[in-house]
């Protein structure tokens, strides 16, 4: 069954960075929003462009207080139906949402952590490593556009953080799996998240899987786009790569 739609009012609009815009919600349509949902996801409707378009993003926060809702995507150029929106549109806007979907948190049963991702992974990525204790420990490899999209998540001392810069995330590639794959290995027990691109989510899950042997239960793994399709064409993929997914 198809979640209810609430109407939403864009209450600001802000750039983190060249590359990535963080937007708040307000309005009516979040009175009875549910709390306990950061690192989920909602769907956002997008109704002004030629083919309605609908896309998930994860929710950074929600303040149930102020019943504010705050969301970051990759607002990279012109591209796609969802930066271009994310351009153009106006505080002040409304704009449809759906209901939150479950979140996917790291494991923390674990002596050290890898999560990686590319900017599409950066809001979820930075819920999570605010749930890690202070002294957690390990390595956060990070795909970004430009080096000005450097955004600081507040990482514990005890992590690594490896920034890879990649210009072109559109053009096949594999900078974002080969600087995970060569990092150092912990004998201990490691919790692992990633997500991002098609490709770069599948090398890594087998690499995690087959090469490391790490449980499946102690492993996150998931994709948000696909290089060259739409977002239905990254779900059919998904679907169809039953190994993998």
């Amino acid at each position: 069954m198809a979640k209810a739609l609430r109407k939403v009012r864009i209450a600001s609009k802000q750039h983190l960075s060249p590359n990535m815009m963080r937007l708040r919600f307000g309005g009516t349509g979040l009175v009875d929003f549910p709390s306990g949902f950061d690192g989920g996801y909602i769907k956002l409707v997008l109704d002004d462009a030629e083919k309605p378009a609908v896309r998930s993003y994860t929710v950074r926060s929600f303040c149930d207080e102020s019943k504010e809702l705050t969301i970051d995507m990759v607002a990279h150029g012109d591209f796609g139906p969802a930066a271009s929106w994310a351009n153009r549109v106006q505080e002040g806007s409304e704009v449809e949402i759906t209901d939150p979907g479950a979140c996917k948190p790291i494991s923390m049963d674990a002596d050290w952590f890898i999560l990686a991702g590319d900017m599409s992974a950066l809001p979820a990525i930075g819920v999570n490593v605010s749930r890690l204790p202070e002294d957690a420990t390990g390595d956060v490899v990070l795909e970004v556009i430009s080096e000005k999209d450097k955004i600081d998540l507040n990482f514990p001392k005890g992590l690594q953080v490896h920034w890879v810069i990649n210009p072109d995330p559109e053009a096949p590639n594999s900078v974002l799996e080969d600087t995970v794959m060569a990092l150092p290995w912990r004998n201990s027990d490691v919790s692992v998240w990633v997500a991002g691109e098609f490709s770069a989510s599948r090398s890594l899950r087998q690499y995690f899987r087959h090469d490391r042997q790490v449980h499946k239960k102690s492993m996150y793994v998931s994709c948000y786009w696909k290089i060259g399709v739409t977002d239905d064409g990254m779900k059919a993929a998904k679907r169809a790569d039953v190994e993998a997914w």
